[in-house]
């Protein structure tokens, strides 16, 4: 009997589930393939080297010009959607002054002008958008003043 219970013992410990697959450690080359394509699909500015250090700081500088504009570009399509930009150019078109002090104006303003910036590209063009918004009373009085 205790052969029996010896045996089926045995019989039991070399029926163990066979270990895990080893997985292959990921290639750290595919990594840098993959980002070097990226980074090549982006067009980046040549650089060929040398000891010429401006032109080394404006490959530096445009590189990181190149992957700002990406990375605002993927940032905003995830957490600022286009419908939400649209409403905000809206928001910002319709602005005035109203009940608002000139300074409420003004903050509101400068919020929504960052969402518009191809109307306030220039400082005449911002001006005028701001004077366009200003209650009739106080514009009356910026006009006496570009009078004098």
């Amino acid at each position: 009997m205790v052969d029996l219970l010896t045996e089926a013992l045995r019989q039991q410990q070399n029926q163990q589930p066979p270990p895990p697959p080893v997985q292959p450690e990921p290639n750290v080359n595919d990594d840098v393939i993959a980002l070097t394509q990226k980074f090549n699909k982006m067009k980046p500015p040549t650089f060929q080297g040398g000891l010429e250090p401006l032109k080394a700081e404006a490959r530096v500088l445009e590189t990181e010009k190149l992957f700002d504009a990406q990375f605002k570009e993927a940032f905003y399509e995830k957490y600022f959607p286009q419908y939400v930009r649209d409403r905000k150019v809206t928001e910002f078109e319709q602005l005035k002054q109203g009940t608002m002090s000139v300074a409420e104006y003004e903050s509101k303003f400068t919020e929504l002008a960052r969402h518009t910036p191809h109307m306030v590209d220039a400082d005449y063009k911002k001006a005028r958008k701001f004077e366009g918004g200003l209650n009739v009373e106080i514009l009356d009085r910026i006009n006496v003043l570009k009078l004098l």
